[in-house]
């Protein structure tokens, strides 16, 4: 298919709000939702810190691969959550929460619910078998 339509000033909003919110603390971890969409996003946030993830989202598959622009996943210092939210309607960016981290396990409520240490574990094996090297 075709690739996602650039917005500069959707992207130059989302990058105000992160870098804003990152200066106040409000954020612990961001990713970006370019490459691989929320399910990349998800997976790689989880193995760099052995934490599972638990989402609900409206339409799953769309909501897990696209790779639209101007967007990214973020965590949220919990009692500071409303203060993101002001943030990001001050740049005009609109922020959904979707889920809560913690656990062992990503978790799409009513889909799927996977071991963080189980696909990391295939992911590692994979990854080197096709591209014919080893991963630590």
């Amino acid at each position: 298919g075709l690739p996602p339509v650039v917005d500069l000033e959707a992207e130059q909003a989302l990058a105000a709000v992160l870098q804003e919110a990152s200066k106040l603390g409000l954020v612990t971890s961001a990713h970006d939702l370019s490459d691989g969409g929320l399910a990349q996003a998800l997976s790689e946030a989880s193995f760099r810190n052995g934490v599972g993830v638990t989402v609900a989202l409206e339409d799953p598959f769309v909501e897990l691969f696209s790779e639209s622009t101007a967007r990214a996943v973020v965590t949220v210092v919990e009692d500071r959550h409303d203060e993101l939210v002001a943030l990001a309607e001050k740049h005009g960016v609109t922020l959904t929460s979707i889920g809560r981290t913690g656990g062992t396990d990503i978790t799409v409520e009513g889909q799927f619910s996977v071991p963080v240490n189980e696909l990391m574990a295939e992911w590692k094996a994979t990854l080197p078998a096709v591209l014919g090297a080893t991963l630590g």
